[in-house]
């Protein structure tokens, strides 16, 4: 799916916005403080996440998303019970009201709740504390902002299924403008937040990436290694590498377990076997190190998707963005850095425009994934302005290794930099 226009009606009872998303694959939206940037983004990611609570409390009168699988309109209302959304998906003429009392109250459901939502607790019969925020919702509220958290069979009495279809047929990722820490739960104190300094967060989380792709290529490896006397012994006949042919991959196999080495996902480099020995080899030997060849690649392609992610993580930091400083990737801490003199840095040592930049970069090359809609809020918080000036030039690169579009929502024209096609200001043609 292809989001393809977003038209914002009546927005805190002032604006009007009519914005047509560029093909290209980046937009940018700009205006003054106040006119709904951050809204844009968050009014889509509210409607693919299903958080129509969001949409709830919005002031606004009527909205309508354009996109290459149908479109979506969703019009609110205030009536002498409160406010109401009518959504009506134009593509199936499928409509359906969302309001205070639009959800059952079922012990199922309430069941479903204390399960599948983990940072709510119950403190009443019907009411359960968000321990992030200390905020005490009700059953229709918890449904209204939470239900992406529920069940498929749950949500689907509560929406229709063209809708959960609808929403489901894109992934959208919301970059937020609070990047440099994260509030968790403590379980063991309800009324305790737990602030993760982010950047510590992800260097966990690109450990434990390692980790599982070092378990692929470990059950890769017991799978080939297994079966391989048996396809040695085979009668078949296989295609043989010629002696050059050899000679090559085995070289090129050096090379790719050398870079694998430097960017910390594997722990020791295997060596290449002399070539005198390969030049008398028989047919079997010639068999034995087809198989070997053709093996080895296999376990190794199993680092592909990691090594390009950490090869263009580390590359843009390093060669663009960092000053006296290198990051350091490896399978214990998953990343780290130190002064080019060797000194190892706490992560906390980082200014906050290198933790921005490191938490930004980590956020668009691990966490959004292949064909998503990400949105970008403000990306140059605390940036210097020449790294302002590179950002739209790493982006195309990420977006060449991901294939997603992106929408951002920006003051700097430093981050625009010469790009002003792109633009979409929503100061220009207000409807007031």
């Amino acid at each position: 799916m292809k989001i393809k226009r977003l038209v914002l009606v009546n927005l805190f009872q002032t604006f009007t916005h009519d914005v047509i998303f560029n093909e290209s694959g980046i937009t940018i939206i700009t205006a003054p403080n106040g006119y709904g940037k951050t809204v844009f983004l968050k009014v889509i990611d509210a409607i693919f996440n299903r958080q129509l609570s969001y949409l709830y409390e919005l002031d606004f009168s009527d909205l309508l998303l354009e996109t290459s699988c149908g479109d979506i309109r969703i019009e609110k209302t205030i009536g002498k019970t409160g406010a109401q959304l009518d959504v009506h998906l134009e593509n199936t003429n499928v409509s359906f009201k969302v309001n205070a009392r639009s959800f059952v109250r079922s012990e199922r459901l309430i069941s479903r709740i204390d399960g599948y939502v983990p940072f709510l607790n119950r403190v009443g019969p019907q009411e359960w504390l968000d321990e992030r925020t200390d905020e005490i919702y009700s059953v229709e509220q918890v449904l209204l902002k939470f239900s992406e958290y529920l069940p498929r069979e749950d949500i689907s009495s509560i929406f229709p299924e063209e809708f959960l279809s609808f929403t489901d047929s894109l992934d959208t990722y919301f970059i937020q403008d609070q990047r440099l820490s994260q509030s968790y739960p403590a379980y063991r104190h309800p009324r305790r937040r737990a602030p993760v300094k982010t950047i510590e967060k992800y260097a966990n989380e690109l450990k434990e990436i390692i980790d599982a792709s070092s378990l692929n290529s470990s059950r890769v490896s017991q799978q080939l290694d297994s079966t391989f006397p048996v396809r040695l012994l085979d009668k078949k006949d296989i295609q043989l590498m010629n002696i050059e042919e050899i000679k090559n991959m085995l070289f090129d196999l050096q090379k790719r377990r050398s870079e694998l080495s430097n960017l910390g996902l594997l722990s020791s480099e295997q060596q290449v076997p002399q070539m005198a020995s390969l030049e008398t080899i028989e047919a079997s030997d010639q068999k034995v190190l087809t198989l070997y060849v053709q093996d080895t690649l296999k376990k190794l392609n199993s680092y592909d998707d990691i090594y390009k992610k950490i090869d263009l993580f580390s590359r843009i930091l390093n060669e663009k963005r960092l000053t006296f400083k290198k990051v350091q990737i490896n399978s214990e801490e998953g990343f780290y850095f130190e002064t080019k003199t060797g000194n190892r840095l706490k992560l906390n040592q980082l200014s906050s425009g290198e933790q921005h930049q490191v938490v930004l970069l980590f956020e668009l090359i691990f966490k959004a994934g292949k064909n998503t809609f990400v949105l970008i809020d403000e990306p140059e918080i605390s940036l210097h302005i020449a790294w302002q000036k590179e950002f739209l030039s790493d982006l195309n690169e990420i977006i060449s290794l991901h294939n997603y579009n992106v929408v951002i929502a920006t003051h700097s024209p430093q981050i625009i930099n010469s790009n002003w096609e792109l633009t979409k200001d929503l100061a220009l043609g207000v409807e007031e």
